[in-house]
């Protein structure tokens, strides 16, 4: 084992990557605005403020209906209102509209039939 969190990673990853594009879209701003909000000074550059992760908590499926979190300010939380806001989260995170109405409606499909499909 490396010794590292390869979630954590991701979630490096994914800021860095938005941080990146912000850039390249300031960076095609400032050469259509040459005095634009910021620059270094004595030089006609602009300046990028350098990269800072945020950490913005995690959460962990502990199975069945449990989930605990761990959120920014080490609030830590486990119960129904961690597992919707997990819910919450999660569906938020889904690529398309048509992703998430699937998985919150496999989510009302388990909790009106449980989990044994094979008796609908």
């Amino acid at each position: 084992m490396l010794g590292f969190d390869a979630k954590l990673l991701t979630k490096v990853a994914a800021q860095q990557g938005t941080y990146l594009a912000r850039c390249f879209n300031r960076w095609d701003q400032s050469h259509g605005n040459p005095a634009g909000p910021r620059r270094f000074r004595g030089s006609g550059r602009h300046a990028f403020l350098p990269f800072r992760y945020r950490h913005l908590g995690q959460f962990a499926p502990l199975g069945g209906e449990q989930v605990a979190a761990e959120l920014p300010g080490d609030w830590v939380s486990m119960g129904h209102s961690t597992q919707w806001l997990w819910y919450s989260v999660y569906a938020s995170k889904q690529v398309s509209w048509r992703t998430r109405y699937l998985v919150v409606g496999d989510w009302v499909r388990r909790y009106i039939f449980g989990r044994d499909s094979s008796r609908i």
